[in-house]
């Protein structure tokens, strides 16, 4: 069997595995509703599932577990610790507060104050020596697993689009869950799954160079976590202004809070074409 092959037969397999957990997570629907029991453990179970899906197929396929990009690999690459901790902050902020400060309501921004900023900065950065390697259950299967077999077969931006699609669609259930349940309309739900769409297959690319960047998933986990923190920390201290109760953006700003990913995207796919292209004028 050809390499690509190879690489196809692990990727069609993992990925079955994990829409398969997908499905289940979608029938446990409401015995989650039911008990907050059930609801907690099913969230953990599917939040590892990622990372169950890809040991599941190495045993399937017979690879082995090398390579599994599991070593910190701290020394010499602190910078880009760093910068998976400071980046998606950057990303994040400026998501919630451009479109703010564009349409003139620089104002409604009290709440950043220099002690809030820092206290809430030094708080995540905390959390992050701790929390993030709960994420580990998801960079273990995309970035650590998905993504290397994916490369080979759909190229350097092919699988930074298509990962991020995979990426996203894994989230439809909780980005439905809402609407089985009676709560919001279908076309809130189906508006929040687009959105995450974009954001994650955006936010994929800086992952996936992450990872090749240092060959462990441990940078991508850290990331992955701001990702998630740095949205609530935001829009906490974007709470705390001067924002009146019927406050509204216009329509037009929701296309300025996706250009900081969408920048990020082309950055980063451009530095792994560039890596690529180097890699190969060097063998």
């Amino acid at each position: 069997m050809t390499a690509k092959k190879e690489n196809a037969k692990r990727l069609v397999i993992y990925l079955l595995i994990v829409f398969a957990f997908m499905l289940l997570f979608i029938l446990c629907a409401k015995p989650m509703h039911d008990s907050n029991t059930a609801n907690n453990v099913i969230c953990m179970i599917y939040s590892f599932s990622p990372a169950l899906a890809s040991l599941i197929t190495r045993v399937v396929t017979k690879e082995g577990f090398r390579d599994m990009k599991l070593h910190l690999h701290v020394a010499g690459n602190i910078r880009y610790y760093l910068l998976a901790f400071i980046l998606p902050l950057i990303c994040l902020s400026a998501m919630f507060l451009l479109p703010v400060i564009i349409s003139g309501h620089a104002d409604w921004l009290g709440g950043f104050t220099f002690s809030n900023v820092l206290s809430n900065a030094l708080l995540l950065f905390a959390l992050s020596a701790v929390q993030s390697i709960g994420l580990l259950g998801e960079e273990l299967g995309w970035r650590g697993y998905m993504n290397q077999n994916m490369e080979p077969l759909a190229g350097t931006p092919g699988t930074c689009l298509i990962g991020g699609i995979v990426w996203g669609l894994w989230h439809l259930p909780m980005d439905i869950g809402g609407y089985l349940n009676g709560n919001g309309t279908l076309s809130e739900a189906l508006g929040m799954t687009l959105g995450r769409l974009v954001m994650l297959t955006c936010f994929g690319a800086f992952l996936m160079w992450l990872t090749k960047k240092t060959d462990s998933v441990f940078p991508a986990v850290i990331a992955h976590f701001m990702y998630n923190e740095s949205q609530g920390a935001v829009a906490e201290l974007l709470n705390q202004g001067n924002i009146p109760e019927d406050a509204s953006l216009p329509l037009w700003t929701d296309a300025v809070r996706y250009a900081p990913m969408l920048l990020t995207a082309v950055i980063f796919t451009v530095l792994l074409l560039h890596d690529q292209n180097k890699a190969r004028k060097t063998a």
